[in-house]
Parts: C-alpha cells; structure tokens; sequence
C-alpha cells in the first residue's frame, strides 16, 4: 500500500503490463476432456484484436486489528489493436481500494500518444516514455517463444501445462454472453514459482518495462519455503466453447503470515489472495480518442512529488503512514503515528524513513525525467 507514491513509474509500468496482458488468451482444435481442453487453450496464438480486458487482484487479511477490509487493486477497460508491433488502442483505469477509500487513475493510449488521467484531469506522457513503451511492445511481441505453440506467455517463461494438475470440467456457463466450459485445476506451486522465476530472469530481455527494478531470481531455497506456506490454492479457466479461447481464470489461495510482517501488520495471521482476468466483447471494435484538453505532464509530476514530500515528513516526525492517498476522489488521509507492534525508534523505522528521504531528493533532481525517476526505484529498498 505504501508504494503508490512511485507515480509517473507506476503509470509507464501498469500501461505496458495492460499491453502485454492482451497476448494471454490462446486457441485449440476439437471439443475432449478437461487436459485435452487446457491444451488446446494454451497452446497456440489466437486473433485477439479488441475487446474490454479486465483484471482484479483481491487481498483479503484475516486476523490482523488493522487491515479489517479486503485490499483491491483492479487494471482494465477497451483495447484496439493497431496491428502487429503496434501498441493497441487502449482506455484503461486503475484502481485501488483499501479500508473504505478508493483512488484511480486513467490511462490512455491512442497507439501514437499516452496520457494519464488524475481527478479527472488529463496529461500527456512524454514522448520518449511512450517510444519506450512501444519498442518495448514490439520487443516482446518479435521475442522468440521459449517453446513450441506457448504463445505470449510463453516468451516470458510461463507454462501453465506446467503446474496444472487434475483439471475437471465444471459445468458450461455464460461469461460476458460467450459459451464457455469451466475447467478447475489444482497448482503445483512449485512448478509455478520456477515458472515465475524464468519470468524474471527473462523479464529484461524481453522488453518488459521497468523490468531492472525487478528482482534477478528466486532462490531455490525461498522456492521451497513459499511453496510449503501456501495453502489450497486452485485454477479457474472458462474457455470458449467454439474457438477454446480464454474468456475468464482465476488463481485462488491462502499464505499464512506470521513473525515480523504479522506483527507489522496488526497480528495479521494470513490473506487470502485472488487474481482474475476476464475477456468481455473479445474481437468486437472498440473507439479510444485523445483526451479533448490537456495540462502539462508537469503539474502530474509536481503532484507526484508533493504527495512523496508529505509523505517524507510523516516519516520524519517519525511515523509509519496509516493513511492512504486517493488520486480518484483527490483526497489525503493523515498519515498517523506508529503502526500496532512497532516502534517509532526502532531501526527498521529509522531505515525506512532514511530510504525515503533518499528516494524523495532523488525524485526532485530527477526534474520530469521519466527515466530518472524510474532509476529513483531502488533507493526504496536501501539500493543506489
């Protein structure tokens, strides 16, 4: 929750994340059961050149005397495809809610140009932030395939044949007006996590940006941890009854969370995490046009950097932020003083606060350098 004040790097990475999440469905052959249906769903590209994508992160905490509510963050909207290499026309909104307060923020690609959309004010995106985005989708739509017939996926290392295991068929249903079969599988998390690993290491090479603030690897022993913490997790996929197209999936499961984080977050005990993306009018023409009056990418950035000063200040006197910023509603909570379990003059605060004083004065020199400010990322951690 406290990593939203990263701004103008969030906007450049969630624009080209909603890109990239446009190569995820995939097509197959004949009807048969549920293994010979995920293999004709993962396996090959299929035509997806417009639609409403939508995707949903859920957190929901258990246990702990200060997260009360599910933490949502949801990505999504209209996309039109421009052609192979081009970055699609694209409206999409994001936005998160958390403990009764919601903020979001409008992204808008017209294929050519970028904008940014904050309590309902547009802003351009500077030129070369959107020719980085687009080399970037042209990087990894060229890539080639990590394997045979994997699709988009599988150019960043995501097989999910792979850790799939005892698909059945549910039943058929309607989503968004399409047929669909419902298939439901069992994870092997550790199949996954290594699938996850590739990812990372593969993330740089394939133009996937922001992806040198991303962590190189997981190591096999931190692998072997997760995959012994996590609990009941299941796979959801609704495939097209004609054409074997995702319409729908949906991951689901349950992380216990105990020592420093527990105590950090209020004796939080575990969070139930769902993740779901969904197809709505797949193939079906959609219109995105520019914004109709513009302010310049400047004044977003000087917001972005007031709200990352409030924030060093909260830290200054000492405080952990108890609030949360609504970029949607333009409202600010008060920060509030140290979080249950914590002290005000422990070293991990004391750390924290140090790493973003740093971040802070290098967002301010970055000026709006986009780049720059993306290059500010790794002093959050205590990086240089």
């Amino acid at each position: 929750m406290h990593h939203r004040h990263r701004g103008p790097r969030l906007v450049w990475t969630l624009l080209a994340a909603g890109m990239a999440s446009l190569a995820l469905a995939a097509c197959g052959g004949s009807s048969g059961d549920a293994t010979a249906l995920l293999k004709q769903t993962f396996s090959g590209s299929h035509r997806v050149d417009s639609g409403n994508l939508g995707l949903s992160l859920t957190i929901n905490p258990s246990g702990s005397s200060t997260l009360r509510s599910p933490i949502t963050l949801s990505f999504g909207g209209p996309f039109q495809s421009r052609g192979a290499g081009k970055v699609p026309q694209s409206n999409f909104n994001v936005s998160i809610s958390s403990q009764g307060k919601t903020g979001s923020l409008g992204i808008i690609s017209t294929g050519t140009n970028g904008f940014v959309t904050l309590r309902g004010t547009n802003y351009p995106l500077p030129p070369a932030t959107f020719k980085r985005l687009e080399s970037s989708f042209t990087q990894l739509e060229s890539s080639p395939s990590g394997s045979a017939g994997s699709g988009g996926l599988g150019k960043l290392g995501i097989q999910p044949l792979h850790w799939l295991m005892d698909p059945k068929i549910v039943g058929s249903e309607a989503v968004a007006g399409t047929d669909t079969t419902h298939i439901r599988a069992a994870v092997n998390v550790a199949a996954l996590l290594n699938d996850f690993n590739t990812f990372l290491q593969r993330a740089s090479s394939r133009g996937v940006p922001g992806a040198s603030n991303f962590p190189q690897g997981i190591s096999p022993a931190t692998r072997t941890r997760i995959a012994s913490e996590v609990r009941s997790p299941t796979f959801d996929v609704w495939t097209g009854k004609s054409d074997k197209t995702i319409r729908k999936l949906s991951i689901q499961l349950n992380l216990p969370v105990s020592g420093q984080i527990s105590t950090l977050l209020g004796g939080l005990r575990s969070a139930g995490i769902g993740l779901t993306m969904q197809y709505a009018n797949l193939n079906q023409p959609q219109t995105i046009t520019a914004p109709a009056s513009v302010r310049p990418f400047s004044e977003f950035a000087s917001k972005v950097r007031t709200f990352i000063q409030g924030l060093q200040s909260s830290l200054g006197a000492g405080g952990l932020p108890g609030g949360s910023s609504s970029g949607g509603s333009g409202t600010t909570s008060t920060p509030g003083t140290s979080t249950p379990g914590t002290s005000t003059g422990s070293t991990g605060s004391a750390g924290s606060t140090a790493n973003y004083q740093a971040y802070s004065q290098c967002i301010q020199a970055a000026g709006n350098d986009i780049a720059k400010m993306q290059g500010c990322a790794p002093l959050l951690n205590g990086g240089r």
